[in-house]
């Protein structure tokens, strides 16, 4: 242990989208184990397996409530408690030559009471308890994460966390709370606490938003707010995360912490054998807005179940938001990278461990934090699911080694041989999907009594089980663009093309950055309908007009012939149109419900219907739209089957990464600059392939 105000001799940085631990770039692999809930005397075997398996380092929630154990009173040393000795497990993690990815909280999550938070607390500042809109006590007792009484002894917790970490040169990440806004949104319970509101009041008043204001000001507990209000609401709420953050990140460097922080984002859900992440991009729109901060690495939940040829491609369009929305300088990371599952239900596959994290390297991601890799017990008292805490993991609570303990070190293993090489190498995306958060800042939409199910199923279907999806099942391969974002980022030299989700209502800039974008030389596609309205909800005919669209009828279910293919739509728009168009979708009546349009140096493809690929044989209407526009892949692939394909490149290495998620061999050959590889694809399993560029 170093003495305080020591030089750090050892750490792990982020650097153009790379780690680079002690100056050599990494994969960087880190494994979740919680001290507190493993015995002491188990602690070294646990590190010692993990250390074998080839990681770089453990992760682990420091709990609130586990080291204040009462009000002012912290033991970080084990005297009340031999699980309590923080210091001596960092002392064994340095031991073994180890990291730590360092979890302070104030909210950890991970199944247990209060969250994490002391017990004391919620009698020493009730008032800082959110309100939900009908003034009562939040349901979760969520604090308003911004009320000066809760973030005084928040305060107070970091200063002394801080105190531990400077004193380790082994702590290289720290983790800022988890999950924020989580429990607002699954409750569908916002915050209403009377110093939120009046943040919401000072918020609207710097904005100029007269009405609004006066509109809050006769605001009272029981009432919903209007449409308008709501919108602002959630434009609000987002700020308010991001200061609540920025606060959060500001007292650890007040406390001489300068550490790359890590803001974990939620949205991965159910418990079935295969489950989606159609609801990730809700937690991705509360909290990416910090992710362009500096020494900020925006992180996902991901929680896949089985990996399986349905759900798949939801890791890929998880990826691509985050390539979205995270800034430029950090690598694509997973601080929780679903190795277990809290439930023994679903049964994890091992084969998942290895696909899905040979998926997410190929697709660029540097970084993998599994959780939870090591099962444990609750300390009494604190547990909301009971005291096991196995959790599947791969070493169990009971210190055996599972199956998938030793896929992940094979797995690691793997990478290795290839390291720091596929650390160098970018990954290479043929298309873009544009991400548009304000269609997914619609948590609390319902509690004000406004009906946005219309929305949540388009973008669900349209994105997740249909458009976005046949690309991945094409093996186009996609990064992605934050729409609400584009001035630096939409250009059409390094974004040729370019895949919209769009709702009856974008906003404003968006539809005038589209234009613009197209212009200027874009290939522009948008489904399954055009913007009629703006944000607030008023007319706004900008992308209608450049198209030529005089008018627009919508149907619900309809029978579709896109280029002359029948197929059944969940909703149809038929146009009027004026000009020069080249139609190709045509609804029952022969009326024009899919088209393509030159606009300037570019040109726009527009599937103004809704396409869910629950028969594959739909996946024609994408393959005619990329041949449409001359969007060509950077590989060919020739295999009787699908295999999920990528491609990591450097200036003279290149990478591709194989998968197979079903049961069988297959046979492939892939072709990448003019070099032909044959691959045996194994059942349930991912191959990697170096090829020389030189």
């Amino acid at each position: 242990m170093r003495k305080l105000g020591e030089v750090r001799t050892r750490r792990l940085e982020v650097k153009d989208a790379k780690f680079v631990l002690d100056g050599k770039e990494r994969v960087f692999f880190s494994a979740e184990l919680h001290y507190f809930r493993v015995n002491p005397s188990e602690w070294e075997d646990r590190v010692i397996k993990i250390k074998d398996a080839g990681f770089d380092s453990v992760s682990s929630y420091v709990p609130w409530f586990w080291h204040e154990y009462e009000e002012g009173r912290f033991d970080f040393s084990g005297v009340t408690d031999p699980r309590r000795n923080l210091i001596g497990f960092l002392q064994l993690l340095e031991k073994y030559d180890l990291g730590l990815i360092f979890k302070p909280g104030p909210y950890i999550m991970s199944e247990l009471k209060n969250e994490g938070l002391p017990f004391w607390i919620y009698n020493a500042v009730p008032q800082a308890i959110a309100r939900t809109i009908d003034g009562k006590q939040h349901p979760t007792r969520v604090f308003s994460y911004l009320h000066p009484d809760y973030l005084r002894f928040v305060e107070r917790w970091y200063k002394n966390v801080a105190e531990i970490i400077r004193a380790f040169n082994n702590v290289w990440l720290v983790q800022i709370d988890n999950e924020v806004g989580m429990l607002q949104w699954i409750t569908t319970h916002g915050d209403y606490n009377e110093d939120t509101i009046q943040k919401f009041r000072n918020y609207l008043e710097e904005k100029g938003l007269v009405e609004c204001v006066y509109e809050l000001n006769n605001w009272s507990y029981g009432k919903v707010f209007s449409h308008r209000l709501v919108i602002e609401y959630h434009l609000f709420i987002r700020q308010y995360y991001k200061e609540y953050l920025e606060t959060l990140k500001r007292y650890l460097e007040e406390s001489g912490i300068d550490l790359p922080v890590i803001v974990n984002i939620h949205g991965f859900d159910m418990v079935e054998y295969a489950k989606r992440g159609k609801r990730y991009p809700i937690g991705v729109s509360q909290l990416y807005s910090y992710g362009v901060s500096e020494n900020v690495l925006l992180s996902g939940d991901y929680y896949i179940g089985n990996v399986v040829h349905e759900n798949f491609s939801d890791l890929a369009i998880a990826n691509a938001i985050m390539y979205a929305v995270q800034n430029r300088n950090q690598p694509l990371f997973s601080a929780e990278f679903q190795s277990g599952f809290q439930l023994d239900k679903p049964k994890l596959l091992p084969s998942t461990l290895e696909l899905t994290s040979l998926q997410c390297v190929g697709n660029g991601m540097n970084g993998i934090n599994y959780y939870m890799f090591v099962g444990g017990i609750n300390p009494e008292g604190s547990a909301l699911m009971g005291s096991y805490h196995d959790w599947q993991a791969p070493i169990s609570l009971n210190g055996e080694l599972r199956r998938g303990y030793f896929v992940l070190k094979n797995l690691i293993a793997k990478v290795r041989q290839f390291e720091p090489d596929i650390a160098k190498a970018n990954p290479v995306f043929d298309t873009y999907f544009g991400f548009i958060p304000e269609y997914y800042s619609t948590e609390h939409f319902k509690e004000h009594g406004i009906d946005v199910s219309d929305l949540e199923f388009k973008r669900d279907v349209s994105i997740f089980d249909g458009v976005i999806r046949g690309l991945k099942l094409l093996n186009y391969n996609f990064g992605g663009i934050n729409l609400s974002n584009t001035a630096s980022v939409l250009d059409p030299s390094s974004v040729k093309s370019l895949w919209v989700f769009s709702y009856k209502r974008m906003p404003l800039r968006i539809q005038k950055a589209l234009v613009d974008y197209v212009k200027h030389g874009g290939k522009l596609v948008i489904f399954p309908e055009i913007p009629v309205e703006d944000e607030s909800g008023n007319e706004c005919r900008v992308l209608m007009d450049v198209l030529e669209i005089d008018g627009i009828t919508k149907f619900g279910w309809n029978m579709v012939q896109a280029f002359n293919i029948e197929i059944n739509a969940f909703h149809v728009d038929v146009y009027k149109l004026s000009g020069k168009h080249t139609a190709f979708a045509y609804n029952e009546d022969s009326e024009i419900c899919g088209f393509v349009k030159e606009i300037g140096k570019g040109k726009v493809v527009v599937l103004g219907f809704g396409l869910e690929l629950e028969r594959e044989y739909k996946l024609d209407i994408v393959r005619r739209v990329c041949e449409l526009l001359n969007i060509e892949r950077n590989f060919e692939v020739e295999c009787q089957d699908f295999v999920d394909v990528y491609v990591r490149k450097s200036d003279n290495k290149c990478f591709i990464f194989v998968n197979n998620y079903d049961d069988y061999d297959k046979d492939a050959i892939v072709s990448v600059n003019g070099q032909r590889v044959k691959v045996k694809s194994k059942a349930r399993s991912g191959e990697i392939i170096p090829i020389d560029l030189d």
